[in-house]
């Protein structure tokens, strides 16, 4: 079982292990309401994980990309090896819970994976993290699984909010891209940006296989 769960968060482990400087943007801002959330629930999305997890894998085999059933820790031991995500380890040891699903696509080519970790009732960061090539010959397939999980944990209000006035998720992606290739550094990023209530953040960063491209979701 261990060798199985290392397979599924194979990219997580060595690629996600980074600072996420948007996570938990008001995490030393004082809570002013008396009534307000404390802790990690202050920091929650409004979904949850089963419902993402189960609405994601029926979304995306339609579009011919196979997404496992998720991997559940809850224990400290197992969230600590395989849910060990956030540098600040103050941020790290609020995490209660995680779940962590394999992509495939149709022809059974390992993509990547998603992640979803926080409170034991709803995640507070979410994490897509997806392998290209280096002439991305599944960039469409990268784009896919990313508009879908922008629909699934933050809205389908794209069209309506235009975030940095790109029309489409996709035109983002194609300009993040872009920047990449004309940089001189092996990581970019766009930083949170706003979307629906929330924040996400597109990063690219080149390894030995081609490039992994990274979604983050969080308040």
């Amino acid at each position: 079982m261990k060798s199985k769960k290392y397979v599924y968060i194979g990219i997580a482990a060595v690629a996600i292990a980074v600072t996420i400087l948007f996570i938990y943007p008001s995490l030393n801002r004082p809570q002013t309401e008396q009534s307000a959330p404390t802790g990690i629930s202050a920091y929650t999305l409004e979904i949850s994980y089963e419902t993402v997890n189960s609405d994601l894998k029926n979304t995306l085999i339609q579009q011919q990309i196979n997404m496992s059933s998720p991997l559940r820790f809850s224990t400290q031991a197992n969230i600590n090896q395989y849910c060990n995500f956030l540098t600040n380890q103050t941020k790290q040891a609020m995490i209660e819970y995680c779940t962590s699903t394999e992509l495939k696509d149709f022809h059974n080519n390992f993509l990547g994976n998603i992640n979803m970790v926080g409170s034991v009732t709803a995640p507070v960061l979410v994490i897509t993290a997806l392998q290209s090539d280096p002439v991305f010959s599944n960039y469409n397939n990268i784009k896919t699984v990313f508009s879908d999980v922008i629909n699934e944990t933050v809205c389908q209000c794209w069209d309506k909010e235009k975030p940095g006035g790109y029309a489409t998720l996709g035109a983002l992606m194609d300009a993040q891209r872009d920047f990449h290739l004309k940089g001189n550094q092996p990581f970019s990023t766009t930083h949170g940006i706003p979307l629906g209530g929330v924040h996400f953040e597109v990063d690219i960063t080149t390894n030995t296989q081609g490039y992994v491209w990274k979604l983050l979701v969080a308040k």
